[in-house]
């Protein structure tokens, strides 16, 4: 075998699109990621590189396709195999098949750890690259088959559920947690159009688990009849489909139920009536999914995607983003500038963790330790020890106390953005925007408190004589 040779594989890691992992991963003869305790600890023993970091890096190397990244790995093999334990491998032939495949990717670097990308990987480097992928740049005819099943024409062209909520996720996540000013952001703007377009298309129909409803294993259909104002059966047409609005159609199921198809283009955004009908009846996830979707049409996300706030740094700051905010907060409340800092971000954001405090304000420990001992001496946050928080102070009022992945997270902030269960809260907003969003509520007498509950007082027995 050959020596492990750490200046090559830093060779590899510096071609654009690669990493320190991936590069390790590929010089291991790993290109699908460790599979045993005994890989990961070899390669942790190889590199010095962290669990967290290998880990990392096997997400990003196996959202490429399988046969390109094999072809990598198999370039730094020499021809003469005997030469191996003398020459080496073939760093050079490797970077040139890794430049030749994935060089033109718009791909995200592996120092970008700090950035929670949630959902699917391979869907928000596919948005970022649509070009290259087909059911971003293609259509297809879907149509009724002879068992009653929707299929399309060219399948490839047929974008999936989780590719499509794992892009938008995706591209927020990048808007939400990359700086202003990263040359990374001036390509989410074109993946949101792709997206948009592909969404567009009259004739997509997605299968989003609209179909069960909530309770038992009733359908969705009849539901949406009624809502409609539709008879109990009948009204297909020529193609066998019934269109419920213009956001749903149906189609013959099991028995004499019928299958609950979203429509995309037939949403006018996030505020749609069809999503708060679907919440009320459909299972748990189905609402989030189609908030997700139609956030593509709206605006809120496209701003999002667009923004630049004129600085260069994490919005998250409100010292940089919002200062006229932060004067007014810290007036309101008669504390300092640092206290209203820390105070918005705990009031507006999903993640606002010691460690994320300190990342996005630059504050060294001191001065952290500072603001968070005077916004402490008010009643404007609660102190306390929350399992996974990452932080000790918190609004007043209920604790979503969520499981990993998902953040736990103060309940009050539902009403600011999308909380799921299962994953990653990312506000489909620009973060600024998020400032003065919650502060409104607050200006407004919505305050985050706990609830008081009012009770009937009990009327006193009569004294026995």
């Amino acid at each position: 075998p050959a020596a492990w040779d750490p200046d090559a594989v830093a060779a590899l890691a510096a071609v654009p699109g690669c990493g320190p992992a991936q590069a390790a991963l590929l010089f291991t003869g790993r290109p699908s990621g460790t599979h045993t305790t005994e890989d990961m600890a070899e390669v942790r023993e190889l590199t010095g590189l962290t669990r967290t970091q290998i880990e990392a890096g096997e997400v990003r190397l196996t959202a490429l396709p399988l046969d390109e990244r094999f072809a990598v790995a198999a370039a730094l093999l020499p021809e003469d195999l005997d030469t191996l334990g003398t020459s080496g491998l073939d760093v050079a032939a490797a970077c040139a098949a890794w430049t030749e495949r994935f060089g033109t990717l718009v791909r995200l670097p592996e120092d970008l750890d700090h950035v929670a990308v949630v959902g699917d990987l391979s869907g928000t480097e596919a948005v970022l690259n649509p070009a290259r992928h087909a059911w971003l740049t293609r259509t297809t005819t879907q149509r009724l088959d002879d068992n009653g099943r929707v299929v399309a024409d060219d399948p490839a062209a047929l974008p999936g559920r989780e590719s499509v909520t794992g892009a938008v996720v995706g591209l927020a996540a990048l808007a939400y947690g990359l700086p202003y000013g990263h040359p990374l952001r001036a390509r989410l703007p074109e993946g949101l159009a792709a997206l948009r377009e592909r969404l567009s298309d009259p004739g997509l129909l997605l299968d989003c688990g609209l179909s069960w409803a909530a309770e038992g294993r009733a359908a969705t259909a009849a539901r949406l009849r009624t809502a409609h104002g539709l008879p109990e059966t009948g009204g297909a047409g020529a193609d066998g489909t019934t269109r419920v609005g213009s956001a749903f159609v149906l189609h013959p199921w099991y028995g004499d139920q019928e299958m609950t198809l979203l429509r995309p283009a037939g949403l006018t955004g996030p505020d749609d009536p069809a999503i708060g009908l679907v919440e009320g009846f459909a299972r748990t996830g189905a609402g989030s999914a189609l908030r997700r979707i139609a956030a593509v049409f709206g605006d809120d996300l496209a701003r999002a995607l667009a923004a630049d706030g004129g600085f260069e740094g994490f919005a998250q700051d409100p010292a940089l983003s919002v200062p006229t905010l932060v004067d007014e907060v810290a007036a309101t409340h008669g504390i300092g500038a640092d206290a209203a800092v820390l105070y918005l971000q705990l009031l507006a954001l999903p993640d606002p963790t010691d460690r994320n405090v300190a990342r996005w304000t630059g504050w060294k420990p001191a001065r952290l330790k500072k603001a968070r001992a005077e916004l402490a001496a008010t009643d404007l946050v609660v102190e306390a020890k929350r399992s996974r928080a990452g932080r000790s102070l918190f609004l007043p009022g209920g604790w979503l106390a969520l499981k990993s992945p998902a953040l736990p997270v103060e309940g009050w902030k539902s009403g600011l953005y999308d909380v799921p269960a299962a994953g990653r809260a990312v506000p489909l907003m620009p973060v600024p925007e998020l400032f003065a969003r919650a502060w409104r509520r607050v200006c407004d007498g919505d305050v985050p408190a706990y609830e008081e509950l009012t009770t009937r007082a009990t009327r006193k027995g009569r004294r026995r004589a």
